[in-house]
């Protein structure tokens, strides 16, 4: 290939890559120019350089796979402008990738501010077109589901709120820091950090924001529940902090982002079980060094070690009519404990009893 063919195809991707995609605003050629001067003849005339990137622009419609270039006619002294419609794309979706685009919007849909969505939506329209097109379907959409874990759904999406905007933005730009009142989970009352954000660990329906807590001038590694964020503020970087490096699979690993049990001390555990559980645990072990042994009678035992994490402990709750806890005492006690509360508050009294 030619070096001036190969400089046309980096002029017309440049051009792709700089054009606004809708609902965002069109741009007048001006506003490409200082953009894409370096791809161009650098002893061009003003008017035949205007008349260059026209040019460019008129062969991206032929290089697209799905959507459109809108062209927004001049009106007075008002100039062309020229858009990107949401779907428009010049790569080619093969049936694969299509598919696992449109199901990851039904499930992404529930989590992403609105503006992030819109911003990003044109992909998954474009999957759908393709998906129309190679299966001659039009109802991929309907035929999966990402359900909720909780048992009812929530009323509306719970992360479309500027505080998580301006947390997604602190995020993706790196040197952001952010001023924050939080309040912990299962507290009352907020505080007020200095944050550096790192990155969000989403769990379940929950999204956490990992983020080095500032504390006399040295970042403390936290994750926060991004519902419970009160307010953010962008303040100015702080380049004097010490922030220590973190490694995202090892705060999933030790599920950092979850309230624990036992100062989050690792437990040796120890407890005999219903085969009714034996299928659960197989498949999904829930500890460290995890071994299940037959005993009799429909019943098997099992050590490992783990942290008791809320959820771990939410987990021997719902199944506690199945467990015997023998090791360690503090969690055959916490067991105990909250299964005489829940009884006692639930204790059936007959009301002729006091007549």
């Amino acid at each position: 290939m030619s070096k001036t063919n190969i400089n046309l195809i980096n002029r017309v991707l440049e051009l792709y890559k700089i054009l606004p995609r809708a609902p965002k605003s069109a741009l007048a050629i001006d506003e490409f120019k200082e953009k894409v001067r370096h791809y161009y003849d650098c002893d061009i005339e003003e008017k035949s350089f205007v008349k260059a990137i026209q040019r460019d622009l008129e062969l991206i419609p032929q290089l697209l796979s799905a959507g459109e270039l809108t062209l927004i006619e001049s009106r007075g002294r008002k100039a062309a402008q020229y858009c990107l419609s949401q779907n428009a794309f010049i790569e080619q979706f093969n049936s694969e990738l299509a598919l696992v685009l449109v199901m990851a919007n039904n499930y992404l849909c529930e989590y992403l501010p609105t503006d992030i969505q819109q911003n990003v939506n044109g992909f998954f329209e474009a999957a759908k077109q393709q998906l129309i097109k190679d299966t001659r379907l039009d109802n991929w959409q309907s035929r999966f589901r990402f359900v909720s874990q909780n048992f009812t759904e929530n009323a509306e999406n719970p992360y479309d709120s500027e505080v998580i905007k301006i947390i997604y933005q602190a995020v993706l730009e790196d040197g952001i820091w952010l001023e924050a009142e939080y309040r912990k989970e299962n507290h009352f009352d907020s505080h007020t950090y200095m944050l550096k954000p790192h990155g969000i660990i989403h769990c379940g329906n929950k999204q956490f924001l990992i983020a080095s807590k500032i504390v006399k001038e040295k970042g403390e590694l936290r994750t926060f529940n991004m519902l419970n964020f009160e307010s953010v503020n962008i303040i100015p970087e702080k380049i004097s902090v010490n922030i220590n490096p973190y490694d995202i699979d090892a705060l999933v690993e030790g599920r950092e982002f979850e309230w624990a049990l036992f100062d989050r001390e690792e437990q040796d555990i120890f407890f005999v079980f219903n085969e009714e559980l034996l299928e659960e645990l197989q498949r999904n072990p829930i500890g460290k060094n995890q071994i299940i042994s037959y005993l009799e009678d429909h019943h098997y035992e099992l050590t490992a070690q783990c942290v008791i994490t809320k959820s771990c402990m939410d987990w021997f709750m719902k199944n506690a009519h199945l467990i015997q806890v023998i090791t360690p005492s503090v969690l055959r006690e916490e067991v105990v404990y909250r299964a005489t509360v829940a009884l006692e508050r639930n204790e059936i009294v007959d009301p002729f009893l006091n007549i």
